[in-house]
């Protein structure tokens, strides 16, 4: 295990014996969403992982909704914090609450997750969010989920034919990376995306992370998808914008 891995983990044990679950639990989401993680250290992010959903559960069962209430009015924070937890409550009753959050400035993955809990719930009532510096109205009722999402459907697919047989780990870093990118993009279904350019920039972006663009290359001749578009990810553009780089140690 390097060096990076080895801090990572004492940073996680640290909040979990500081009894810190959820931060322990934000830090290991976003590290297995990144497009490559060594094998070895995925399956113990995963058991922690485990832990903290664990506790969250328990805390969650007991957590007083006025406290969540106190969160989404709070610091950015806490309204981050305060995202997890409303997918346990009835969120008709906290219509205004949800649309506070979605006018916060917490960040589009965790909104995207609060209108995954909408569609969850089949919430019919109209919602309305920035993306771009546009004001999009949106009815969580009428978004395709991703089951029923023809466009997610294709691209999993490709993943499926490409590498279930030669390369399956490299599959599991395709599909987290597209579910990543179906969170940034709510409250829009991808059911009218061309789904093969998709699928060609998650798999450069893997290959990228892992450093295989060699082997990327060779992969796109082989498959023909040399005038396939090439497509900038939401990802892409979210990492861009916070001046990160996407390579992994």
């Amino acid at each position: 295990m390097n060096s990076y891995y080895q801090s990572f983990f004492e940073e996680i044990k640290k909040k979990i014996e500081g009894n810190q679950y959820q931060e322990a639990y934000d830090m290991i989401h976003q590290e297995i969403a990144l497009p490559y993680v060594p094998k070895d250290c995925l399956e113990l992010l995963e058991t922690y992982q485990e832990m903290c959903r664990d506790h969250l559960r328990l805390s969650t069962s007991s957590m007083d909704a006025g406290k969540i209430i106190c969160w989404i009015h709070g610091s950015p924070s806490q309204q981050e914090n305060a995202v997890p937890y409303l997918r346990s409550l009835n969120l008709r009753q906290y219509l205004d609450e949800v649309q506070d959050l979605l006018n916060s400035k917490i960040c589009q993955e965790r909104k995207g997750e609060l209108i995954e809990y909408l569609m969850e719930q089949k919430i019919d009532a109209p919602f309305t969010i920035e993306k771009g510096g546009l004001e999009i109205q949106f009815v969580p009722s009428v978004i395709l989920p991703v089951e029923e999402d023809q466009g997610i459907q294709a691209v999993t697919q490709y993943f499926e034919d490409w590498f279930s047989n030669e390369d399956p780990s490299f599959q599991t870093f395709c599909l987290a990376l597209m579910e990543q990118e179906v969170l940034l993009r709510r409250p829009f279904d991808l059911s009218e995306e061309e789904p093969l350019p998709l699928a060609k920039a998650i798999v450069r972006l893997v290959a990228q992370a892992m450093m295989r663009m060699d082997e990327y290359q060779c992969f796109v001749q082989a498959h023909q998808l040399d005038k396939v578009p090439d497509l900038v990810l939401c990802i892409e553009e979210k990492e861009n914008s916070n001046g990160n780089e996407m390579d992994i140690e």
